[in-house]
């Protein structure tokens, strides 16, 4: 048995979204983020399936006979730069608790992969360095988001980084538990021999989806690869568009019992992408023409159409609170409609003073992303929530969710989820709980990228990407770059970047 050090400490950084990240933005979560929790507060995961990796961690190292000894875990919703206040004083906490609980001999971090910093300092390898300094020369474990931009530093400082391999990230849980297998293994004194390859272009969010292909096809490869004893562990990390860095973009990591093991998976991954490199293009259609389609066909389907508004995806750092799609579906009297999820805390706020059955003037979001205005209109409330619920689909089933102050906002046919903390629609839940069936509509909007798939996708007759402005830009080429690395290209088979003259060539 052995004593392991367990912490998390997770964050998306979209570098141009228009809002920073707090300390109170990790302390006093939403959602369905916990929060801050430090110490025994942790082991409210033991036991539970919550689709964390610190969970599946937890539940399998112990049922492996190891002593977890728990530090802090902390999440916030993505959005731009954690503010270097926020960042030492988590990282001072998770410092002061290693310290004080130490010696350890082994440490399990729970990270994203892409989280910034002030001033544009890569989150993650300044965890793993500050922890790296305090637990010393013992095994550390990295569970990774799919969407990390990982530098090389990073990787070389954590000994087994393990990465999720879905997205919708429905396996969250079970890469946790794949941590804990890599972690027994070293404890067992089996070296893991690595391999990096960095990718030389972007992957557009909307073509990650491991639901689809080519990501379906290049992913399940690393369960092939993983049949032969000397290939330990494979990850592909899609890598997360929306960062100014050096390093941004996706990389495959691997590791074997020999360098020419890991050197061999890594290869093998690495050209299978480039293979279809040209199926990462961008293809989205403009609000107006997504919302003229889903009127057309809604009629013929007999499931909703579902329109994707991935640019304002609170999950990638969007401000959850554009217009452009909902302006358009007035415009088009559609029937039958509902969008969500909209975030306005003073239109939830006020739909609470009026209460339900009222009809209200409202300037409805359109506040916070730059070069729109809100949504004015009279909207009937019908329906309210205030509190807790229990999320039902497949990434946070079980899971206590909270969005605050949440309305049920009509205007016309339209049905609008108004929630009070940012999140992304990626479970049918967040519109039952206001008294929205989303099956029974004829168009249904979203604000998400790809997560929205797992609980939606299934009752979708069709399903409309759409290009309506946000917090970042699918296409790569209008996305103001500054420090990303010279000749990386943009998409696939894209244009590449030219840092020297910030233009793209």
């Amino acid at each position: 048995m052995a004593r392991i050090a367990l912490a998390g400490f997770l964050h998306e950084t979209n570098t141009f979204a228009p809002m920073q990240t707090s300390y109170s933005d990790f302390a006093h979560g939403g959602g369905p983020y916990a929060g801050l929790l430090e110490g025994e507060e942790i082991f409210k995961y033991r036991g539970k399936r919550y689709n964390r990796a610190a969970c599946g961690f937890l539940n399998l190292a112990e049922a492996l006979g190891h002593e977890i000894v728990p530090i802090l875990y902390t999440a916030a919703e993505p959005s731009n730069q954690v503010s270097a206040d926020a960042f030492n004083k988590i990282m001072d906490r998770i410092s002061a608790g290693l310290q004080a609980n130490g010696p350890f001999e082994g440490l399990f971090l729970d990270l994203h992969g892409a989280m910034v910093y002030e001033e544009f300092n890569d989150g993650e390898t300044e965890i793993l360095r500050k922890c790296r300094e305090i637990v010393g020369d013992v095994p550390v474990v990295v569970a990774l988001d799919l969407h990390g931009n990982i530098s090389r530093k990073s990787f070389e400082l954590a000994t087994v980084m393990v990465g999720y391999r879905t997205y919708p990230h429905i396996d969250i849980y079970e890469t946790g538990e794949r941590c804990a297998h890599a972690m027994n293994d070293l404890l067992r004194g089996i070296t893991y021999i690595k391999a990096f390859r960095p990718l030389p272009f972007l992957m557009p969010l909307s073509k990650q989806s491991t639901n689809n292909e080519p990501c379906r096809s290049i992913f399940n490869e690393i369960a092939v690869l993983e049949k032969s004893p000397e290939v330990l562990s494979c990850s592909i990390i899609n890598g997360f568009p929306p960062a100014d860095l050096y390093h941004t973009g996706p990389t495959v990591l691997a590791y074997g019992t020999s360098q020419w093991a890991a050197d061999r998976a890594g290869d093998l991954l690495y050209e299978r992408i480039l293979e279809v490199e040209n199926a990462f293009v961008i293809d989205l259609m403009n609000p107006s023409q997504a919302v003229e389609k889903a009127v057309q066909i809604a009629n013929n389907l007999g499931k909703p159409v579902l329109l994707a508004d991935i640019q304002d995806n609170a999950g990638a750092g969007g401000t959850s609170d554009t217009v452009w799609i909902l302006e358009e579906l007035v415009r088009a009297n559609a029937t039958s409609a509902a969008l969500g999820l909209m975030f306005d805390p003073a239109a939830a706020q006020a739909a609470h003073n009026a209460g339900i059955g009222s009809d209200i003037s409202l300037e409805l979001g359109g506040k916070l992303t730059p070069g729109q205005s809100p949504f004015l209109g009279e909207f009937r409330v019908k329906n309210l929530f205030d509190g807790e619920f229990i999320a039902t689909g497949p990434m946070f089933n079980g899971m206590p969710t909270n969005f605050g102050k949440m309305a049920n906002l009509q205007i016309g046919n339209v049905e609008i989820v108004v929630v009070s903390k940012r999140a992304q629609a990626n479970d049918q839940s967040f519109f039952k709980v206001v008294g929205i069936e989303p099956s029974e509509k004829d168009i249904l909007v979203v604000k998400s990228s790809n997560h929205y798939r797992a609980d939606f996708e299934p009752i979708a007759g069709e399903i409309i990407e759409v290009d309506a402005p946000g917090a970042f830009f699918e296409d790569s080429r209008k996305t103001p770059y500054i420090y990303l690395r010279e000749g990386v290209r943009l998409f696939g088979n894209g244009p590449e970047f030219s840092c020297e003259s910030n233009i793209f060539n």
